[in-house]
């Protein structure tokens, strides 16, 4: 059984089942997929069958939108570790149909709302990260902000803009990406998170580093 007084000591600040929810997107990072199968078994026994609902698919939409983080085999990986760890109970309960279909890809719309969350991540930094991203390849900046944070990032049907950079936090501490990671603490205070709870997210990302280590020793 996963011991998880110490991550609820980390993440207090952090309301349930966000805590756990960053914490998945963590394990996922630090390519620990094997602490997402502990960390789901224990909450089905801490978690009311809402709770378990609302953890699950919050999980799993934040695996999904850190593809644009961590990669796709990591977030395959711990998704199936998820999956593989939630009751039939709790899966019956879970939508049958995707949410994302083909017409939500109104490119004009897609884009300005991925503008939009740029803007309000980057503040006054966005014109000139804008500027050098660019500068480098246009064709980056374009996947960028229509494709990740357009078509991805800014979707909040599920996962509202605060808990999106909660969890980026938890999925750069472990990618060892420190500009990235300045950039996020600061855009989730942008986006409406306290101080204690971007401390909570580094701390949960921060011993989920440690345990992931421990298993590999």
């Amino acid at each position: 059984m996963y011991n998880i007084s110490q991550l609820n000591a980390a993440g207090a600040a952090l309301g349930l089942p966000l805590r756990y929810v960053v914490a998945v997107t963590a394990m996922a990072a630090a390519n620990a997929p094997e602490l997402v199968t502990k960390l789901t078994c224990a909450c089905e026994y801490l978690l009311s069958a809402s709770e378990m609902v609302q953890f699950v698919e919050l999980s799993r939409e934040s695996l999904l939108k850190m593809v644009t983080t961590i990669g796709t085999p990591r977030i395959i990986n711990s998704t199936a570790a998820l999956m593989d760890a939630v009751p039939e109970t709790i899966k019956e309960r879970l939508p049958k149909t995707s949410l994302r279909c083909k017409d939500d890809y109104n490119y004009d719309a897609i884009r300005q709302r991925g503008l939009d969350m740029w803007k309000g991540v980057y503040s006054k930094q966005a014109e000139k990260l804008e500027g050098k991203i660019g500068g480098w390849y246009p064709d980056l900046l374009e996947v960028i902000q229509t494709d990740l944070y357009g078509r991805i990032l800014s979707d909040c049907r599920i996962l509202d803009a605060k808990s999106t950079e909660l969890c980026t936090i938890g999925a750069l501490f472990p990618s060892n990406v420190p500009a990235q990671l300045k950039s996020h603490v600061i855009g989730a205070g942008r986006l409406g998170a306290s101080s204690d709870e971007i401390e909570a997210a580094k701390a949960i990302a921060k011993l989920v580093c440690i345990q992931a280590t421990a298993l590999r020793d």
